[in-house]
């Protein structure tokens, strides 16, 4: 999977499954940029830079599968078990 094969907006479940998917599968994590910025409610904003203030900073990948599952777009498992996919796969890699 690659950046062209990502939706364009996220308003629906299928398109962030494709985004979990994206994510699972490796796909660069600056690619998740744009969805996450469009995905903040100013709340979330400062919530963010509060962490990153307090060196509790998340990675793109954690955001956008907070900010999906907030949405009520996919549930944590769903997250959960693409992050993990992600490790296993960068594990994978690296043995």
């Amino acid at each position: 999977m690659s950046f062209r094969d990502l939706p364009a907006l996220v308003t629906q479940r299928q398109d962030a499954l494709t985004l979990l998917e994206a994510l699972a599968t490796g796909v660069d994590e600056g690619e998740f940029a744009p969805f996450v910025t469009a995905l903040m409610s100013p709340e979330d904003e400062q919530a963010a830079a509060i962490m990153l203030g307090s060196g509790n900073g998340m990675s793109l990948r954690v955001q956008l599968g907070a900010l999906l599952a907030g949405a009520g777009l996919v549930t944590n498992d769903e997250v959960f078990q693409a992050l993990d996919a992600r490790r296993a796969r960068a594990k994978g890699a690296v043995a």
